[in-house]
């Protein structure tokens, strides 16, 4: 009896089927593979504007911090030139009612004054009348210490009691009035503090048309150009970062890989054993995706598995789409 030899083969076809379906894609355990991504940063602005100066095109490179355009919004212009005429009509309703107040006071003070010298004549008239009577008196009787009148004496005490209250009335309206100049003061340098602060947030908010790039890279594609109007929040640059700043992870679907959210991993690069980088996981997609032919064991024999997203430090040394093992440490 002739030996088949497949007897033998069909066997091991069939262990190989087996060693394919459930490792084909992957290591079992806590490692599995990704790739090296970038995700690009486009930028934009939240309010209207113009272009007033572009300093970049599409392929520059480009670092974190650098200028890449000036915009203009005439609405600044326009709140501005507001706020500084009404300043200008605060301060000058502020000095005119000063003015007019410390006008007041000098009317006020003019008064007493008048008031007062008329009063101090009175006083004097009847002082010289009381003092004559007094020697006419005196000679005549043969006094020898003559004796004010009491009724001028009441009189010019009278006058004096006036006068006093005179000063009193005048002081308790120069209070007044100048409790209305403190208060004319403070109203108006309270609204000019805050036309200031006005002032000062459209300063800031012009400070905020410069745009800057948040990161280093090179520039993809510029969506404007000088004196173009640019509506709220249109694409202006988009950026692609010179490193990746992102693993997608693949888990074939045989794989059972304890893996949870907020967990760390470590990676290596597959040709590059040296190149080491920690990262965090940040999401996990249900749906199940092909597999990237790259992470694939045998090319022709497609795939599917989950994706995982993990973010890694922007100075990892990784190239852009490099294949990466991934280790979940043990005890996570």
């Amino acid at each position: 009896m002739r030996f088949n030899v497949l007897y033998i083969l069909f066997p091991v076809a069939i262990l190989a089927c087996l060693w394919i379906a459930r490792d084909f894609q992957g290591r079992q355990g806590n490692t599995f593979f990704g790739i090296a991504e970038t995700e690009p940063r486009i930028l934009n602005f939240d309010h209207d504007l113009s272009v007033r100066e572009v300093f970049i095109k599409a392929g520059d490179k480009i670092k974190a911090g650098d200028t890449l355009a000036i915009f203009h919004r005439a609405e600044l212009d326009e709140n501005e030139f507001s706020q500084y005429r009404e300043m200008v009509t605060n301060e000058t309703a502020r000095a005119a009612e000063r003015a007019i107040l410390e006008k007041e006071k000098e009317v006020v003070q003019a008064r007493l004054n008048v008031d007062i010298r008329e009063l101090a004549i009175d006083i004097k008239l009847l002082q010289t009348e009381d003092s004559i009577m007094m020697v006419y008196r005196g000679n005549l009787y043969g006094q020898s210490t003559p004796v004010q009148n009491r009724v001028i004496k009441e009189r010019i005490e009278g006058l004096q009691k006036q006068m006093e209250d005179l000063k009193h009335e005048a002081e308790e309206e120069l209070l007044v009035l100048s409790a209305k100049i403190s208060a004319t003061d403070q109203i108006a340098a309270e609204k000019a503090n805050k036309l200031k602060g006005q002032l000062t947030m459209i300063a800031t908010e012009r400070e905020r048309l410069v745009l800057i790039s948040p990161i280093n890279g090179y520039v993809e594609d510029v969506y404007f150009s000088v004196n173009a109007m640019i509506p709220a929040h249109k694409d202006l640059v988009k950026i692609n970062p010179d490193t990746p700043n992102k693993i997608i992870g693949f888990i074939h679907e045989t794989n059972e890989v304890p893996l949870s959210i907020g967990s760390n991993v470590e990676m290596t690069s597959f040709n590059r054993p040296g190149i080491v980088s920690t990262g965090l996981i940040v999401g996990v997609n249900p749906k199940m995706t092909e597999l990237p032919l790259r992470l694939r064991k045998f090319i022709d024999l497609r795939s599917w598995g989950r994706e995982v997203y993990i973010s890694i430090p922007d100075t990892n040394s990784f190239f852009i789409s490099e294949k990466v093992n991934i280790t979940l440490p043990d005890g996570q």
